[in-house]
């Protein structure tokens, strides 16, 4: 990330809610190599991207945050829209959004770890 985006990013702490960012900004935080990938999040919903007055999408420091919770699912292969459809069935029935994201991020996160450490060790008994 080059220098003055690192900065301007640290300092967006301060005014978390004010959106700041392009999405070029976002292709280099996130090292996209398309527009589109940084767009898709926007496109499916899952983001409300601010529109300067020609029309470019603007982020803000919050939704970048949420965005790299979201980019780990993605990372998992779990798509954009299941992601959106998850996140739609949590608020209709009244829960925090953001909690479940977290928690279900977590939850992802420890089931691939044991799957992959169950993994290796039947490798390990085929191998002996």
């Amino acid at each position: 990330m080059r220098k003055a985006l690192k900065i301007r990013y640290e300092e967006a702490v301060a005014t978390p809610n004010v959106p700041l960012f392009t999405t070029k900004d976002i292709m280099e935080i996130f090292r996209f190599s398309s527009q589109a990938t940084a767009q898709r999040f926007d496109k499916s919903g899952l983001i409300k991207a601010k529109r300067n007055n020609n029309g470019h999408r603007l982020y803000s420091y919050n939704q970048i945050e949420y965005m790299k919770k979201l980019q780990k699912l993605v990372d998992y292969d779990i798509s954009h829209f299941t992601l959106k459809t998850l996140m739609e069935f949590e608020i209709s029935k009244g829960r925090d959004a953001d909690l479940f994201l977290e928690e279900f991020t977590e939850f992802y996160t420890k089931r691939l770890y044991s799957a992959n450490r169950n993994a290796k060790r039947r490798q390990k008994k085929k191998a002996d």
